[in-house]
């Protein structure tokens, strides 16, 4: 009974992260000045050299999501990458976002359907994109691997443990997830990533770890990579 409930206090502890929520909306505000620079930068560059290189343009986009991350934590307060998330984490917290990933795919696939209603889709369609591209080696490597762990860094191990402190971590996680919405850019969209950043957070609030949610991350956008270039490329 006892061992019991060590383990339950255990779990229940909140770990606390130097940075404040101040830190976070800084952070924000210099993720707003870095999104018009990139775009600003993409308009001049010009549309056809931009997809032609655009998996390597939008690796340069994902990982300087992570320098106010990193500036608002590991500089300014000399905090380990732990603090961040980069914590071990038990194997159920997987399966538990696995059943919860299951519902969101669920929701996506009614709501894409009422969209389908009006001849709209949530998000662009990559085959045609995939299709004009030479090679997709940067897109996929962007797609699979640094856009998972750079976003999950930043959303959950930054903002959301630094919101969680001031609002508690419902509040926190409503903040955090509408801004991964935004930061996607894609306005019918928001909704279904919205709630696959609530539930991304709501992992990271279980496990103290963004592992959890890069894991799902990285498989969620794999199956929708994968399922695009064999469209484009193999003509399925």
């Amino acid at each position: 009974m006892e061992n019991k409930q060590v383990k339950e206090s255990t779990s229940a502890i909140t770990l606390s992260v130097p940075w404040t929520a101040r830190d976070v909306w800084l952070g924000v505000a210099s993720l707003g000045v870095w999104w018009i620079i990139f775009w600003v930068a993409a308009f001049w560059i010009g549309p056809t050299v931009l997809q032609e290189n655009l998996g390597l343009a939008m690796g340069v986009w994902e990982l300087a999501l992570v320098i106010p991350a990193w500036w608002f934590t590991i500089r300014k307060y000399k905090s380990g990458w732990s603090q961040l998330g980069f914590r071990g984490f038990r194997g159920e917290t997987i399966a538990l976002g696995g059943g919860l990933l299951m519902v969101s795919f669920a929701f996506n696939l009614a709501y894409n359907l009422f969209l389908a209603l009006f001849n709209l889709q949530a998000q662009a369609d990559l085959v045609p994109v995939l299709e004009a591209m030479s090679s997709p080696g940067w897109l996929m490597i962007t797609g699979i691997v640094i856009a998972p762990i750079a976003e999950e860094i930043v959303f959950r191990g930054f903002f959301f443990s630094g919101l969680k402190q001031r609002y508690g971590w419902v509040k926190a996680a409503l903040i955090s997830s509408g801004l991964f919405a935004v930061l996607h850019l894609q306005p019918l969209a928001m909704l279904p990533i919205f709630i696959l950043g609530f539930l991304f957070a709501y992992l990271y609030h279980k496990s103290k770890s963004i592992w959890p949610g890069v894991v799902l991350h990285v498989t969620m956008n794999s199956l929708a990579l994968g399922a695009a270039y064999t469209v484009a490329k193999l003509g399925f």
